[in-house]
């Protein structure tokens, strides 16, 4: 028992030892700048691909190289993949859009001219798509008619303008899947070197500059690309006209 009790309290000692020096430590981290700069400055080198760690381990900085770019070069893909199925969402919209406003826009101007006839000759009821309209529905039609024409006009304009930005997308995810392409030829053709030659500085050079280059990559595979939400466009787009409008729209078509 008391062999037991010794141990306990020889185990307490020592956590008391090392609680007081881990807080000890990060207390002079934070007051001393040259401590502070010596941890730093051991954490990265022992957490990050340095110059100093490259040289020292060449074969598995290109391991790791090598699999931080086929990561990037799959989610550019998927990026491409994602961008053309919402090209072609955008595409129907667009198309849906183009033939509302036309047929609005004919719809109104149809309307308009019947209004204007049976007004002049006081003949009313008109007859619009198969039914009878009298004076107030058909000003009500033309108001609706109009607010549906602008709101199509204002979705084909958020539409068109979204389309030419996926498009733009395409560009950099191909530049991008490029540079990842040669990036991975870069790096066979640096690990046969290191079969047959030692590492030289120019070698290690060319290794240290990889980072860039793979950093380039992964950022350009981790942008949002291809995402276009079809509801704001939807709602972008939304138009307000009340019965108002109509004497407007009216004048409009004189």
């Amino acid at each position: 028992m008391n062999v037991l009790r010794r141990k306990g309290g020889a185990t307490g000692a020592v956590v008391a030892i090392l609680a007081v020096l881990v807080v000890g430590g990060a207390i002079w981290y934070f007051v001393s700048d040259p401590f502070k700069t010596k941890v730093d400055a051991g954490w990265k080198q022992g957490t990050t691909w340095t110059p100093e760690n490259i040289a020292a381990d060449p074969q598995n900085y290109l391991n790791y190289v090598e699999g931080e770019t086929t990561k990037a070069l799959q989610s550019l893909q998927a990026s491409k993949i994602a961008v053309a199925q919402n090209r072609a969402k955008l595409e129907t919209m667009r198309d849906d859009a183009q033939k509302q406003v036309s047929t609005g826009t004919k719809a109104v101007a149809e309307l308009i001219e019947k209004y204007k006839t049976a007004e002049n000759g006081n003949v009313w009821p008109v007859s619009f798509n198969g039914q009878n309209y009298d004076k107030d529905k058909t000003k009500l039609t033309v108001v609706s008619l109009t607010k549906q024409v602008s709101t199509q006009q204002n979705l084909l304009t958020k539409v068109s303008a979204g389309i030419t930005n996926l498009d733009n997308q395409v560009g950099k995810i191909a530049e991008a899947e490029a540079t990842a392409k040669n990036q991975l030829a870069e790096i066979k053709a640096n690990r046969e070197l290191l079969k047959v030659q030692s590492l030289t500085t120019d070698l290690k050079d060319k290794l240290v500059s990889m980072n860039a280059a793979v950093a380039g990559v992964v950022g350009a595979a981790s942008e949002n690309t291809g995402v276009v939400s079809l509801e704001q466009l939807t709602a972008q787009s939304a138009a307000t006209v009340d019965n108002a409008e109509f004497d407007k729209i009216l004048a409009g078509a004189k």
